[in-house]
């Protein structure tokens, strides 16, 4: 248990230094690169608790910042699923603003609705296990991950996609 214990504290560290970054700074490459650790630390996690039982999976957790949010083993695959698809949607309307903004060449209309398309999809994938969790879970994983921006809005979410 003791290397789970570590990935709840790298956890808890990297949810510490999202709460710490500056509002200018959310949604930006530094943050982006803060959900990738998270999300590999996640990773390194979901493999810890496929041995764990469900009662010391809750024990592992006791006095964690993560003791509410991840009230069962599964929410941690969960959460691999959301910060995924919350990765892949950012960095894909990001590469096609890029393409509009400053790269639009003759094989720009082919990469930029490649990458609308896997935008659309990953926030439709995140909007399908949003739902299926709901919101109240879902306001927990918004705020432990600081996606506090208009677009990863529960009512935001609902009403697009």
């Amino acid at each position: 248990m003791a290397s789970l214990q570590r990935t709840w504290v790298n956890l808890e560290m990297l949810s510490d230094d999202i709460s710490a970054l500056e509002h200018d700074v959310i949604d930006t490459a530094a943050h982006i690169k803060l959900l990738h650790s998270v999300l590999e630390e996640l990773k390194i996690a979901e493999s810890f608790v496929a041995l764990e039982t469900e009662a010391s999976f809750q024990k592992s957790l006791s006095g964690s910042l993560f003791e509410n949010i991840f009230e069962r083993k599964r929410m941690v695959g969960v959460y691999i699923k959301l910060v995924g698809y919350v990765i892949t949607a950012w960095e894909a309307t990001n590469k096609a603003k890029a393409i509009i903004s400053e790269n639009f060449d003759s094989s720009a209309d082919k990469r930029l609705e490649l990458l609308q398309v896997k935008a659309i999809r990953a926030k439709s994938q995140l909007k399908t296990v949003a739902t299926a969790m709901g919101k109240e879970d879902y306001a927990k994983f918004v705020q432990t991950l600081g996606l506090s921006a208009k677009e990863w809005q529960w009512d935001t979410l609902r009403a697009r996609f």
